[in-house]
């Protein structure tokens, strides 16, 4: 079934003979890019001179083949900052496009060192606003206001001097981060995302803690700033007299960090170690798509008129809040723009109709099973908060090795009665097939620690397709390795 290999180019050359229509069938596009990793290190483990170099690099390439094809999703999860382009893995995939929203933003604390944000990254909205059916305010003889919104968010930080962290507070502010975006776009579903926020101000007085927490609470509030603008009754003049923020009426509790000290998900920890948060779906709802917020979603309220008061609610289930990332700083160096927040945000889209001719769709080919998807999901749910330069490491790292035993039970699981009848040994392409995973199989045992260069080169063996062992012994003044076997050779590169 494997023909063509080139010496030269190993693995580059691979054919598939679709002798048998059953067999290929088998076969996808992926397992044919697997197969020509595998020809690779096949080649170089046989060949008359065994180079460590090169077996570390297509057992590397192998592995790293197998991370991107089983594992990406996790690593989207794991690595928002680093994954640009990318897409939730799907069973029935559709074109769609992919952008990251990145913004920072420099945080400055009070008169006593504290600071608070909350933010949802499920959001997204257009930018085009209209004054068709705006709020009414309030009139007086000549004029009539009205309340128009200019843009959306769900950053929300707190630095007023009010702040203590031990009661609740109001003085909440929304920060713009680009939550809005032309429409050119209809859905969207946010595939990864990430907070991440570090300390910039001096070492020699850096002071405080800095925590952060997962809070579960809804709100059907949308963050907005709206302007005032004056109408005269004639209608002959309009103008923008002031604009306002309206923030959602449940943020005042966070306030007392406390809330944010009691939660499941919560860590803290020295200023100067930051913070950094990921986000990660709950359940599949997560997955499906969503229209972008617009006016026509958004429903207004006037709370008070004297005050010029509004609040902004989504008219359905538009707004995805499952959650908040919180973070809160304790103690830090007064009144200094000592923080650097950065956001990240990594959106899946459908392109609105007027704009399916120019924007570039692409299918998202790469598919996860459920159960993998699954596990992603739990895997970080296990530490969504750490320090702000700290990574998720996992125990269980995909094993490439694995992955091919259980590729050949799963497409032939028939196989040993193939062997004990003898026909294993009959048909020249299951032969070859037999050959190599025995070669791969005695050379799984002892690879990593031959391509190590911290593991001693005296101790792995490897085996011959003539199945002989190979006595490595090291030369002490050139730092090379002598086998005494008929045309074998071992290179190792010079230290």
């Amino acid at each position: 079934m494997i023909s063509s290999i080139s010496n030269n180019d190993p693995g580059k050359d691979v054919m598939f003979v679709e002798t048998d229509g059953n067999l290929t069938a088998m076969i996808d596009e992926t397992d044919k890019k697997m197969l020509s990793y595998i020809a690779r290190l096949y080649q170089v483990l046989n060949g008359e001179k065994l180079d460590f170099t090169r077996i570390q690099s297509a057992v590397d390439a192998l592995q790293e083949f197998n991370m991107r094809n089983e594992y990406r999703y996790l690593n989207n999860l794991l690595h928002p900052e680093r994954c640009k382009g990318v897409k939730i893995p799907s069973q029935i995939p559709i074109p769609s496009c992919s952008f990251q929203l990145h913004n920072c933003v420099t945080l400055r604390t009070n008169a006593s060192g504290n600071l608070a944000i909350m933010f949802n990254p499920y959001f997204l909205a257009s930018n085009v606003h209209s004054i068709n059916e705006p709020i009414e305010l309030g009139e007086d003889d000549n004029y009539f206001y009205r309340a128009v919104p200019s843009f959306y968010s769900t950053l929300y930080v707190n630095n007023d001097n009010s702040l203590d962290g031990y009661s609740p507070n109001n003085a909440w502010n929304l920060i713009n981060i680009g939550q809005e975006i032309p429409p050119v776009y209809d859905q969207y579903r946010l595939v990864s995302a990430s907070l991440v926020i570090k300390y910039i101000g001096r070492l020699d007085t850096v002071s405080g803690v800095i925590g952060g927490a997962i809070v579960f609470d809804e709100t059907r509030e949308i963050g907005t700033n709206f302007d005032f603008i004056e109408i005269k009754k004639d209608d002959s003049s309009r103008a923008i007299v002031g604009d306002k923020q309206s923030v959602p009426g449940n943020l005042y509790k966070y306030g007392n960090f406390d809330l944010a000290m009691d939660a499941f998900y919560r860590q803290e920890n020295l200023c100067l170690e930051g913070i950094r948060q990921l986000y990660f779906p709950i359940d599949n709802s997560y997955e499906e798509y969503t229209r972008l917020m617009s006016d026509s979603l958004v429903a207004g309220k006037v709370n008070n008129p004297a005050a010029q008061e509004c609040s902004f609610t989504s008219t359905e289930d538009y707004l995805k809040n499952g959650f908040r990332q919180m973070v809160y700083v304790l103690g830090a160096p007064a009144n200094q723009a000592c923080f650097k927040l950065d956001i990240y945000c990594n959106f899946e889209c459908l392109p609105a109709s007027p704009f399916l001719n120019y924007l570039p769709l692409s299918m998202n080919t790469e598919f996860n099973n459920p159960e993998m998807k699954k596990k992603a999901g739990i895997i970080v749910q296990q530490k969504p908060i750490m320090k702000a330069n700290e990574e998720i490491t996992t125990s269980e790292s995909p094993s490439i090795w694995q992955k091919l035993k259980n590729k050949f039970m799963d497409s032939l699981p028939g196989i040993s009665k193939l062997i004990s009848t003898g026909l294993v040994t009959a048909i020249p392409q299951l032969q070859l097939g037999t050959m190599l995973a025995n070669t791969m199989s005695t050379v799984a045992s002892g690879i990593n620690s031959v391509i190590n260069p911290n593991t001693s080169l005296s101790t792995p063996s490897l085996s011959t397709s003539s199945s002989q062992k190979m006595n490595i012994q090291t030369n002490p003044v050139t730092g090379s390795l002598n086998i005494p076997l008929s045309n074998s050779t071992i290179i190792v590169p010079s230290s």
